[in-house]
């Protein structure tokens, strides 16, 4: 399993912006935030969603199936009843 350097999101509020420009009319400049280096703790996050997903896509799949082989035996017994039917009224 290769390993992909882990990187920490980006700060997701903007920094709060001063109120008026500073002396000389300029805003500060922005900072930006360095990338730190992977961890064995990320990389047990990214194994942990590696098997989360796995078993959510496999549940996922499972529920697909159920509906499908439902949505079969629902309309078999609709048939069953129609046929049902048929013979009722030739009685």
């Amino acid at each position: 399993m290769d390993a992909l350097a882990v990187r920490p999101p980006l700060p997701q509020r903007p920094a709060p912006r001063p109120a008026a420009p500073a002396a000389g009319g300029k805003r500060p400049a922005r900072t930006t935030h360095a990338a730190a280096p992977a961890t064995a703790a990320d990389f047990e996050a990214l194994a942990q969603q590696r098997a989360f997903d796995a078993v959510a896509s496999a549940q996922a799949e499972q529920l697909r199936e159920m509906n499908a082989l439902r949505d079969m035996a629902m309309g078999q017994v609709k048939r069953d009843d129609q046929a049902m039917n048929a013979w009722i009224k030739l009685i």
